[in-house]
């Protein structure tokens, strides 16, 4: 009785031992390569979101007017109109005179403000800078 009892528990034994075997889990090249290249453009993606902010962060919010030939005050805030979408509760207005950036191009200023209820003008809300090309930033080249 004793024997019988030792030799099922050394074949239990036995089949445990089967089953904790250490198998590698393996990998295709091709699923290796697919991976990389994820990461690769996982990490380049980052890179150039990365960029974009610090970019904008110099530079402001870039728009391109519709209207590429900025010829007065007012052609510059109907482009600022045009490029947020016609809000209807700002009021729009264009320093009358042409400025010059560091780079020595051409540009309006464009103020925007909140629009009260009898229309007349609020608190600033932004000033916008276009360019004679319809180019629009809501940062100044000094």
């Amino acid at each position: 009785m004793l024997k019988r009892i030792g030799l099922i528990l050394a074949g239990l034994a036995l089949i445990l031992s089967g089953c904790t075997s250490k198998a590698e889990p393996s990998v295709s090249t091709q699923q290796a390569n697919r991976v990389a290249a994820a990461n690769r453009q996982s990490a380049a993606a980052a890179a150039a979101k990365a960029q974009d902010a610090s970019a904008e962060k110099a530079t402001g919010q870039q728009y391109q007017a519709d209207n590429d030939h900025i010829t007065g005050p007012n052609f510059a805030a109907a482009a600022v109109k045009q490029v947020l979408n016609q809000p209807t509760k700002q009021v729009y207005h264009a320093v009358p005179t042409v400025n010059i950036d560091g780079d020595g191009h051409h540009y309006y200023q464009v103020d925007v403000y909140s629009r009260q209820k009898d229309g007349g003008r609020g608190h600033l809300l932004g000033s916008y800078f276009v360019y004679l090309n319809g180019h629009i930033t809501t940062k100044q080249l000094d």
